[in-house]
């Protein structure tokens, strides 16, 4: 005897379509498929909590060697996803970042490809105060969002992770900057994070370091790179390389920068 069970996909919103599957009526998959759909129902009707763990029963009652039952799996997958997302922004609004960090990293496990996940877990570890780790996640949220098709999304997480080490340079809190600018340096490249690096490193006069840094701030500055020749000549200069320092300090025509080059490169007699 065979029943058609109805498979909806996942809202509109992300993109996705409804499914109808005819199931054999085997226990199992009866049980699988049914404990989808009323986790489905739970989703349409947004009590999430419940949507999110009947799609987790669905895929754990699930045989993986019934072709109907891998047809629920994929389906389970994805609107788990959502629910997943749901749950864990709920609970985020709530102050409860360890729960919402569970919620959205168990979505990303149930379908990788669902980019909202990604910035949930970002701001979840924003609001646990894990610096370093929401940059980075700030960061792969970016290429989540850039690969569904999302450039602006992907331009507001890219932007969201550097103004993130910006405000720590800000503040001057230096160990913070180093910590959050390495994170962000491993997914990516940005002249001013080079800089407040650099800015950083000099701090504790880790000269050769930060001169490093203010170098490539400068190679992946095409235009407007005075604020980082000032840096690279003032590092040259607490080193004793008084010819370095003048010739940085004459590559500097940004009037906001050159009356200060000027008299660097007087007071150094050049």
């Amino acid at each position: 005897m065979k029943r058609t069970i109805i498979l909806a996909g996942v809202f509109a919103i992300f993109g996705l379509f409804t499914n109808t599957l005819n199931a054999q009526e085997e226990e199992q998959t009866a049980s699988a498929a049914s404990l989808y759909n009323d986790g489905l129902a739970k989703l349409k009707a947004k009590e999430y909590d419940a949507a999110f763990e009947l799609m987790g029963q669905a895929l754990e009652t699930a045989d993986s060697s019934s072709e109907t039952d891998i047809k629920v799996m994929q389906l389970a997958k994805k609107n788990g996803a959502i629910a997943a997302y749901y749950v864990g922004t709920n609970a985020r609004k709530a102050d409860d970042h360890e729960k919402a960090l569970e919620a959205y990293q168990q979505g990303l496990d149930y379908n990788p490809g669902f980019y909202a996940n990604y910035i949930g877990k970002a701001q979840a570890l924003e609001g646990m105060d894990m610096m370093a780790k929401a940059v980075g996640a700030y960061q792969t949220a970016g290429v989540a969002c850039e690969k569904a098709g999302k450039a602006d999304k992907a331009e507001q997480m890219n932007s969201k992770a550097e103004n993130m080490v910006a405000v720590a340079w800000g503040y001057k809190d230096w160990a913070l900057v180093k910590d959050m600018a390495a994170a962000y340096l491993e997914g990516g490249e940005s002249a001013d994070v080079h800089y407040y690096l650099s800015d950083a490193l000099l701090s504790d006069g880790s000269k050769d370091d930060a001169l490093m840094h203010a170098e490539k701030a400068i190679e992946l500055a095409a235009d407007g790179a005075d604020k980082y020749l000032m840096q690279k000549a003032e590092i040259l200069k607490s080193k004793g390389d008084t010819a370095g320092s003048i010739e940085a300090y004459k590559m500097i025509t940004d009037s906001k920068y050159v009356e200060r080059a000027k008299y660097e490169i007087g007071q150094l007699g050049g």
